[in-house]
């Protein structure tokens, strides 16, 4: 009976929010241009990590933009879009993609931000 009920309880905080699957994916813009990052966060607070910067998606005009980390505002959008992928050559193998680390400074922030946003969406 017991066992039942600590079951339950595991399975129902474990729904309260998915960790981003790992890995480089390329993401591709409107236009058809694309680049490659890396999903991160989890399903209360997500971003993608490109060359060293972090990037947000609009649902207004469906394009990514790179964002800057402010602890108090949180990510905010730039007009500058990710740098892309070359079109002349064939589309690389993302093994070989060497990806730039973010600042030790948006790291903390990011963190705190993400802490933050599951106070915010799972109030215990």
């Amino acid at each position: 009976m017991y066992i039942k009920i600590l079951l339950v309880i595991l399975f129902n905080i474990s729904l309260y929010s998915g960790q981003a699957i790992p890995g480089l994916k390329t993401f591709t813009q409107p236009d058809g241009t694309q680049f490659i990052g890396e999903l991160k966060g989890d399903s209360s607070f997500h971003w993608i990590q490109s060359n060293g910067d972090i990037i947000i998606y609009n649902p207004k005009d469906k394009c990514y933009y790179k964002a800057i980390v402010d602890k108090d505002k949180g990510l905010i959008p730039t007009a500058i879009k990710p740098a892309i992928i070359s079109t002349t050559q064939k589309s690389p193998s993302l093994k070989l993609i060497k990806q730039k680390n973010i600042s030790k400074e948006d790291i903390t922030n990011l963190r705190y931000l993400n802490k933050k946003a599951k106070s915010i969406s799972h109030p215990r």
